[in-house]
């Protein structure tokens, strides 16, 4: 091509890109059929590339995998974004070109310490800089980029830079050096982690059958926030594969350097989240370790540091365009996501569920957890062709999202909520709003030594289950950090009302138990095993008594659920398949023996509070309510925080019966002279106990004075 034409074609394409909602497209797919080292190069490039593209709005959308078609025709059915005009370019150097006001220049990583490459990709979001490694060979991106095409300028050098002088091992000094230079000086986000396999993936044996899963095009989120990617064995007892002559433990002390300088950044007042997986089909898991137990480590030394895994794991992990779908939550900002009323106490009496005299029937009650959604990757890949069986509907399923994926794909929730029948239901998975120990919380905190974090896993769940409208949290796992102590049940109670599913083995509460001192109660999970599901749920059944088991499924379709319980049903009539409202409205009548214990119970639907306010303004502001519990509510108080903290307390009048939704409007002043972000929180009342004792959870935003 000559200099002219390329003048043209980025002219063109510059006609093309006048509007906001024209997007550039690139299929990346045919790079999977070069050589290993292109194929990771490339996914690099893109990963990084998109990141920039997208920091500030959808610009460019990237064709890897099916779900990328798939998700392309569906943001096409909903118009969004909005009267979107997709142009294809197949060349890489022009898409380059187009971007250039977006690219600084590249930073150069050296494939003989292949843990530079994740370097770069940090180096890229901080710099706005395109990750390439130094290979001048024929049509490599370096020859097409660098030395000819654009020509683009090298600012960052990490070739030949690291040596192992330092700590013993090139790999863990590139990382010391990078945890100081981009986390210890504030330059990178350490509240937004990768951990993805670097550039060692195309040196494994494994990568010839698993093209797709070097993950280096999961980086465009990372680079879009300016995160840090590291890939570091959690194991301190041997040495890792790709680097077996580094001293022993190494790897660990490198990671966690780089958790220690993550927390420092902000004093442990927030939590991070680490996008991706430990690599295991390719590294750090042998005949000492297996891929289980590396999770566990994993989960373990993370969450002594505040750190969420958002569990981009193999083999359903290759995610493309995170950075390009989380500018659909800019549509959202003040949405809520409104799930299923509670079922009354007269539909469970009519229902044969319970009598008049609030006996619960002698029957085993199953619920289906449906899982595991904890990562980004896998919901964005599978949810929704299980979510579209045309069988989804016919027996009730809780559904366990995890609420924290909205911030990387927010584009699925919306469709959820939107379409789900009155036998769908949302539950958090792992465990809560982000996977992670409960119990590593608490001091002592192992490996970290860190302060308690309890206080701060609660507003994060708060935030995340109100904006869902989750009432119970699916599965709380905790790995190697041991049982489950009343600590962190009575965490949990503090924000998931209706219960919650502990990993199996994990108390000694029992299989079902309200947490001592409230009306929360927990459950014990029974994963399902393929092929046996009918007789593993009949051999569950007790007669003459009242029994609640979970059964977790994973990746398991709607049709799946609904042929067990047919089968079950023929088999056993006394076994009974319900949602986790009904369940657990029944588990806590059952165990407390108390008529009140379900009322009292209300979801904060919505509001028109302003976010952004002047003193002086007068807010005319309405609240909706919606009335969960088995009693009548009137006669009540709202009590609403604003800016400066400032204090004001309604009548509600408003009679709300079960199931209905009320609104009642109110007028104030704004009194506050100080301008900055406040959080504002309102509830209910009953003279001077407020709904929070009763096991509500109050509803929390922001505002910000002006």
């Amino acid at each position: 091509m000559t200099f002219g034409v390329v003048k043209l074609v980025v002219f063109a394409l510059a006609l093309i890109m006048t509007a906001a909602t024209n997007i550039l497209q690139y299929d990346l797919r045919p790079s999977t059929k070069l050589s290993l080292d292109d194929i990771y190069e490339y996914a690099h490039l893109l990963g990084a590339l998109s990141g920039l593209a997208n920091r500030d709005a959808p610009r460019l959308f990237t064709i890897y995998g099916d779900s990328d078609i798939r998700w392309l025709s569906y943001m096409s059915s909903i118009d969004w974004p909005e009267d979107a005009n997709y142009t294809v370019i197949s060349s890489i150097v022009d898409l380059v070109r187009y971007f250039s006001d977006d690219i600084k220049g590249v930073v150069l990583y050296d494939p003989n310490v292949p843990a530079t490459s994740n370097l770069a990709s940090t180096a890229s979001g901080v710099y706005n800089l395109l990750p390439i490694c130094y290979r001048p060979t024929s049509d490599s991106l370096y020859t097409q980029l660098v030395q000819s095409g654009p020509r683009l300028p090298v600012q960052v050098n990490f070739v030949n830079m690291f040596s192992g002088n330092v700590t013993g091992s090139a790999k863990t000094d590139a990382y010391v050096w990078a945890a100081e230079h981009f986390l210890a000086s504030r330059l990178a986000d350490g509240t937004h982690l990768g951990y993805y396999i670097d550039k060692w993936w195309s040196q494994s044996s494994k990568a010839p059958q698993a093209v797709f899963e070097s993950l280096a095009i999961n980086h465009d989120w990372i680079v879009k926030n300016r995160g840090f990617v590291f890939d570091l064995s959690p194991w301190d007892d041997e040495a890792p594969n790709d680097d077996p002559h580094q001293p022993v433990g190494n790897d660990y002390k490198a990671l966690i350097a780089i958790l220690q300088k993550a927390y420092q950044q902000h004093n442990g007042t927030k939590f991070s989240t680490v996008s991706g997986f430990v690599p295991w089909l390719f590294k750090y898991v042998d005949e000492k370790h297996g891929g289980v137990p590396s999770e566990w480590r994993m989960a373990h030394v993370m969450s002594a540091f505040n750190v969420i895994i958002d569990a981009d794991a193999c083999c359903l992990d290759s995610f493309a365009n995170a950075a390009f779908y989380s500018h659909y939550a800019s549509n959202q900002t003040q949405r809520r996501f409104v799930q299923n009323s509670f079922p009354s106490r007269e539909e469970l009496i009519e229902r044969g569920l319970l009598n008049e005299e609030n006996i619960v029937t002698n029957r085993t009650y199953i619920l289906y957890y449906g899982g595991d959604y904890d990562s980004a990757a896998w919901f964005a890949n599978e949810f929704k062709n299980l979510w579209d069986d045309p069988k989804r509907g016919s027996v009730p399923v809780a559904w366990a999202v995890n609420p924290n994926l909205y911030d990387r794909f927010p584009l699925l929730h919306s469709y959820l909520y939107r379409t789900r029948t009155a036998n769908d239901f949302f539950v958090s998975g792992d465990s809560g709003s982000g996977y992670l120990n409960p119990t590593q919380l608490f001091e002592p905190r192992m490996f970290s030594g860190l302060p308690r974090a309890d206080a701060l896993w609660i507003d994060r769940n708060r935030y995340y289950f109100n904006k869902f409208n989750i009432k119970h949290t699916g599965f709380v796992i905790n790995g190697d950090a041991g049982p489950l102590t009343n600590q962190s049940d009575l965490m949990y109670t503090k924000f998931s009302p209706l219960g919650f599913t502990r990993q199996q083995g994990y108390t000694t509460l029992g299989e079902t138990a309200l947490i001592p001192g409230t009306r929360v109660p927990s459950f014990t999970e029974t994963d399902l095993i393929d092929g046996s599901e009918v007789q593993q749920i009949l051999s569950c059944y007790r007669s003459q008594t009242v029994r609640f088991v979970v059964f977790r499924g994973v990746l398991r379709s709607a049709t799946n659920y609904a042929n067990i319980t047919e089968n079950v049903e023929k088999l056993q009539p006394n076994i009974t398949f319900v949602d986790p409202y009904t369940f657990a409205l029944l588990a806590r009548i059952y165990l407390s023996k108390d008529p009140t214990v379900n009322n009292d119970l209300v979801s904060y639907v919505d509001d028109n509070l302003p976010r952004v306010v002047r003193n002086g303004d007068i807010i005319t502001a309405n609240f909706s309510i919606r009335n969960e519990g088995w009693n009548t509510l009137n006669n009540l108080r709202l009590k609403l925080i604003f800016v400066c903290n400032m204090t004001y307390v309604f009548d509600w009048n408003t009679e709300i019966k079960h199931g209905d939704i009320q609104t009642a409007s109110y007028q104030f002043q704004v009194e506050c002279e100080q301008p900055g972000g406040y959080q504002v929180i309102y509830q209910l009342f009953r003279d001077e106990t407020s709904f929070e004792e009763y096991g509500n959870v109050p509803w929390i935003s922001s505002a910000q004075l002006i």
